[in-house]
């Protein structure tokens, strides 16, 4: 009966994998289901069954799927703003842990957040280090101040 039932599962998680292609939704539990049905091919007892479907679905989730997400991104657009980083920029709102600073990189005002949420004077220089949304996310360049 457990022959069945893992096939099934495996087939339904498939269609649903194929539903939503972008989305990594289900394809770990046609992997768990597939393993289980191995074992009940087997004739291994179903807790046995069940525990490895369990296990083997939740490792594939917790390895394998931010490997996948990370190399199946897809419509990520470089843009003009991503010249920034990298850049000294100045800070013209002071920037510190509880509130957004300001500043002034490449020809624009950017929001700007310390990389490790320390204080940051105005008319201080900073590194862009990357762009989180619509804010810079920025560290100290010591020694030198306008």
């Amino acid at each position: 009966m457990m022959f069945w039932i893992w096939l099934g599962l495996a087939a339904i998680a498939v269609i649903l994998e194929l539903a939503t292609p972008t989305a990594l939704v289900s394809i770990w539990f046609a992997c768990g289901a597939l393993c289980a049905w191995l074992l009940s091919v087997l004739h291994l007892p179903d807790w046995v069954q069940i525990a490895v479907f369990v296990i083997v679905s939740l490792l594939c989730m917790l390895v394998v799927r931010p490997i996948a997400v990370k190399y199946l991104r897809g419509n990520i657009e470089p843009t003009n703003a991503d010249r920034v980083i990298g850049t000294v920029a100045t800070v013209t709102r002071t920037i510190d842990s509880d509130r957004w600073g300001e500043v002034y990189a490449g020809h624009t005002y950017w929001s700007a957040v310390d990389r490790d949420h320390r204080l940051i004077e105005k008319g201080s220089r900073v590194r862009v280090l990357a762009i989180e949304g619509a804010k810079l996310v920025v560290t100290e360049v010591k020694g030198e101040s306008l």
